[in-house]
């Protein structure tokens, strides 16, 4: 047998070598789905059913893309020249450098970050005189991002918008675009969308990269978006040879903008498809595996699948309910000084970045190290981003984003006033604002400021010549001396200047490694590779710390111990989703990736009460509700002993409240009837009659519910005390 296929099991295997045509491979949580990828790409290329560059393998991150090309390689004995193993965003950036002039671009264009789209939007908005009020900043944003996802234009949306704020919008849509194109600058959206549109619309472009890859392989299928879709069709040759991995139970990123659809309707897609399911889970205990799959079985929008484990039972999930956050922290990090264990097989998992705070102070105050995602990423920093800007800019002098941020970093005296004169010198004659700094001594406007923008133009022209010619990693050494960033971060602060001089150091160091793992280090190349880069991406497993971030961060890893926390109704899913059947679905899935992160143990927290604007008292998330209750066992919040273990022989299937006695199961039945009272509802009242609830607020005892009567008006209701009856 191929030495390739002798240690995957039946389903593996048969994912491996169903080589031609399209392939749906239905990966469950730690099922081996990168295995699979790896010995697939290698097989197909042992086989010799194609050249390495005829294999195009994307993924979502640049770590799981690295990831792969390093297995790969190990399993062929070396390197592979030509190979395509990478992220969706940087394939689609390196066809658009080497077709960019079709598009009207350089092909040393800028990729805009988040920030850089934010500074971007709301010059739009100053430059047309809109509120931010009426149109903030990340709601336009968000309206641009959908609508490239769905491969609308800027003049298409024009064409068709009607009312005052979609043709507005529209209007901020079309500033933007132009704005971004004058600065030779695409978003991230913009890397997909115009990769889509030149594979459609340039016919000799298409048919080049269509002949050119025989084989697609992509990873986390169910993470794709619609644009992200249609990119893969437009790549296909008649062969249809596309292999997609992805578990529809893990798609959790509908927020922005992925589409289950995607990895449901594969087979409509794709007439004649095969589909593989990779059942048997090689990550969890029995135990972990049996809770996770409760949970998510009372989902709809799903294939299904049977997952198993071959490894141990394992422990029951330990539950704990305690009075309020700061006693949840207290207890999970009682819980992790008594495990004694490695604090980096220690993870502690939350639904939003804000729950972060009580933990961070008692894992401080017990002095247990810890790390936490979710902060500034390091990318973001300010003194990064300025250093950045310079690099951007003497790559593409036409970024006036860039520009903006350091024409007077370090100071050089060029304030606002300065600005908004290049600026408006820039708009006259149709250039760059660094081409009028060029040409200061030509504008009378600027007479007086010649002697300080020249030193920044003679900096930025200076290391424009150098770039092309000389290694990134020494260009960038030369400039930091150069601009003397050093001393000037040390003389802001001493103590958080020496922070940011670490950082600086850092990141030439990581420049540094850069140019070593190239044979032409590019800067553009580089520029690229950073404005991808993503937090977890940075994330080193070797620091002996405890790791706090979101479920959604936490997609990918795995862990000895999970502590999923802050599980209550509201918190838990999210109110939002409680009213939203998908959204819901998606907050189940949420929470069986937080489950499933975990190898050996899984503890489970929530609180009594919770400040929000107040004291609330909560009710039990209903996905704990969901786990069967054999599977659990209730701990004393103070001690962390057991209060309750399962009877032996209990019947399998019976949930958490009937199984659990006291606290949890006694809030769980005194409200449940109150989780019919949803936004949305028609419910009667004694005195008031019939009405719908327009807003609820706060759990248990303290939900209060806004409710409009016809012919009474809106009242304000305690549901505890109102005996309502819901009737539609």
């Amino acid at each position: 047998m191929n030495r390739l296929l002798s240690d995957l099991n039946d389903a593996q295997r048969e994912a491996v070598t169903t080589t031609e045509g399209p392939v749906l491979v239905i990966a469950g949580a730690g099922s081996g789905k990168t295995r699979v990828l790896t010995r697939r790409l290698a097989y197909l290329l042992t086989e010799r059913l194609a050249e390495p560059h005829q294999i195009l393998a994307v993924t979502f991150t640049n770590k799981a893309a690295g990831e792969m090309r390093e297995r790969v390689a190990r399993l062929m004995g070396g390197e592979l020249p030509g190979s395509q193993v990478s992220t969706f965003h940087s394939f689609c950036a390196r066809v658009l450098r080497r077709e960019a002039q079709v598009l009207g671009y350089s092909s040393d264009f800028t990729i805009f970050d988040a920030d850089d789209s934010k500074t971007l939007i709301k010059n739009c908005l100053k430059k047309l005189g809109f509120s931010e009020t009426q149109f903030p900043h990340r709601g336009q944003l968000r309206t641009i991002s959908g609508l490239k996802d769905r491969m609308i234009s800027s003049e298409a949306y024009a064409a068709t918008a009607s009312g005052y704020f979609e043709t507005r919008s529209a209007q901020i849509y079309s500033l933007y675009q132009k704005r971004a194109r004058e600065c030779n600058a695409m978003d991230f959206d913009d890397l997909l969308f115009n990769a889509v549109w030149l594979l459609r619309n340039d016919p000799q472009v298409g048919r080049k990269y269509r002949q050119r890859f025989r084989y697609l392989m992509v990873d986390e299928y169910q993470d794709t978006n619609h644009v992200q879709y249609l990119l893969l069709k437009e790549l296909l040759d008649h062969h249809q040879n596309l292999c997609v991995v992805g578990d529809e139970d893990q798609s959790i990123y509908g927020w922005r903008g992925a589409d289950i659809r995607n990895i449901l309707d594969f087979e409509k897609d794709f007439p004649g498809a095969r589909v593989v399911k990779l059942e048997q889970n090689y990550r969890s205990t029995g135990t972990i595996l049996k809770a996770a799959s409760a949970v998510i079985a009372n989902n709809e929008m799903r294939k299904g699948k049977t997952l198993y484990s071959t490894l141990e039972e394992g422990a029951e999930l330990d539950l704990v309910m305690v009075d309020n956050a700061e006693e949840e922290a207290a207890w999970v990090v009682d819980r992790i000084v008594a495990s004694n264990g490695a604090l980096k097989e220690t993870a502690i998992l939350y639904r939003t970045n804000a729950q972060s705070r009580p933990l961070e102070e008692q894992l401080r105050r017990r002095g247990i190290p810890y790390q936490v995602f979710g902060g500034v990423a390091f990318y973001a920093r300010k003194e990064i981003k300025d250093l950045l800007a310079y690099l951007r800019l003497t790559c593409n002098p036409a970024d006036d984003v860039a520009f903006e941020r350091i024409i007077n970093y370090p100071r050089r005296g060029i304030g606002a006033k300065t600005l908004g004169q290049i600026a408006a010198i820039a708009r006259d004659k149709g250039v760059s604002l660094h081409q009028v700094a060029v040409e200061a001594e030509n504008c009378p406007e600027l007479t007086g400021k010649v002697k300080r923008i020249e030193p920044f133009v003679q900096i930025i022209e200076k290391y424009r010549l150098r770039y092309r010619d000389e290694p990134v990693d020494l260009v960038t050494q030369d400039l930091v001396e150069e601009l003397m960033i050093i001393p000037d971060l040390m003389t802001e602060d001493p103590v958080s200047g020496q922070t940011r001089v670490e950082n600086v150091e850092a990141f030439i160091e990581g420049i540094v490694e850069y140019a070593q793992t190239r044979a032409e280090p590019r800067l553009s190349e580089y520029l690229q590779e950073i404005s991808l880069f993503t937090d977890i991406d940075a994330y080193r497993e070797i620091d002996d710390k405890v790791v706090l971030m979101t479920i959604h961060s936490a997609k990918g890893l795995e862990y000895d111990t999970v502590f999923m926390v802050g599980l209550e109704e509201g918190r838990f899913p999210l109110q939002r989703a409680i009213v939203e059947p998908a959204q819901l679905e998606e907050e189940r899935r949420l929470f069986y990736v937080g489950m499933t992160r975990a190898r050996k143990r899984v503890y489970l927290s929530l609180a009594a009460v919770r400040f929000q604007f107040g004291e609330v008292e909560s009710i039990p998330s209903r996905f704990v509700r969901e786990i069967p209750g054999e599977l659990v066992v209730k701990c004393d919040q103070r001690t962390g002993s057991h209060l309750h273990r399962p009877a032996p022989g209990r019947a399998a299937g019976r949930t958490l409240p009937a199984d659990l006695s006291g606290d949890i199961s006694g809030t769980h039945y005194e409200y449940e009837g109150q989780e019919m009272f949803r936004v949305g509802c028609i419910v009667s009242h004694p005195t008031f009659g019939r009405g719908k609830i327009a807003r609820a607020e706060g759990f248990g005892e303290s939900l209060r519910l806004e409710i409009m009567f016809p012919g009474v008006g809106m009242k304000k209701i305690m549901a505890k005390y109102a005996r309502l009856r819901v009737i539609g």
